[in-house]
């Protein structure tokens, strides 16, 4: 497949440096509904369906980030509708953690 071979392998190539958000930045505006709490990157959550407000589904209890998924289970690809807060461990629609938009 020559089509992907570089033209020219001995020319340098300019890299672009895109600088990394920290958690604070990363997660600038996403708080609890609830108390105001804000998650971090270290932060995890468990896909289980019990005791939640979450229609039923078949849960696969992988621990994630929510927020680094928009809610969405890496493990099961379940889409949550409801995020609990691990500070008040009250639960609020995930798209209302969100202050813009």
């Amino acid at each position: 497949m020559e089509f992907l071979k570089r033209a020219d392998p001995q020319k340098d190539v300019d890299a672009v440096i895109v600088p990394r958000l920290d958690d604070e930045d990363e997660f600038e505006g996403i708080r609890c509904p609830l108390c105001s709490w804000k998650p971090s990157r270290v932060d995890t959550w468990r896909c289980c369906g019990e005791g939640t407000p979450e229609p039923p589904f078949e849960w696969c209890g992988t621990n994630w980030n929510t927020f680094t998924t928009g809610g969405r289970c890496p493990g099961c690809t379940h889409q949550w509708q409801w995020t609990s807060c691990l500070r008040c461990h009250g639960w609020s629609l995930h798209d209302d953690w969100y202050e813009c938009g």
